[in-house]
């Protein structure tokens, strides 16, 4: 019995247009799916950073019934903690002050001094009629003009 024929593609050493492909679409799916992990991986420290989770740290400060500010309300000064939502990591300390007693709409100074296991501790805070002044033990301040937590700020 004879040999079958080789097939038509083969003759003269020529490798089926099915097998010259395979190289470029397996490097195709392998970038694509690099691509796709770091997409996720952008979206993921993203939404990390945006879902932080907010904590007082140490008390609220408020104005004292002395000091009257134009708007008629009474205000707050906090520092507040951010932490990353998935990873659980240290985002910043900030200076909250305004007029919104859960400390969510107001104006914030971010707190750049110290580091992230040394959590900024209020020693005082002045309120006058100029806006409020805040010490911190480790011998900071800050000054917040009354321009920008008064009005709803």
């Amino acid at each position: 019995m004879a040999d079958p024929a080789p097939p038509a593609a083969l003759v003269g050493g020529a490798a089926p247009a099915s097998r010259r492909r395979r190289p470029v679409r397996l490097l195709f799916a392998a970038a694509l799916a690099v691509l796709l992990v770091l997409l996720v991986l952008t979206a993921a420290v993203i939404l990390d950073r945006l879902l932080g989770r907010t904590s007082v740290v140490g008390g609220v400060q408020q104005q004292p019934a002395s000091v009257k500010y134009q708007d008629g309300r009474t205000h707050y000064a906090a520092v507040t903690h951010t932490r990353s939502w998935v990873f659980d990591r240290h985002v910043n300390y900030r200076l909250y002050t305004g007029s919104d007693p859960s400390l969510h709409y107001g104006y914030f100074v971010r707190l750049g001094f110290g580091m992230p296991e040394q959590r900024p501790v209020i020693k005082a805070v002045k309120w006058d009629d100029r806006g409020v002044r805040v010490t911190f033990a480790s011998g900071h301040e800050v000054f917040v003009p009354a321009r920008h937590f008064v009005g709803g700020r």
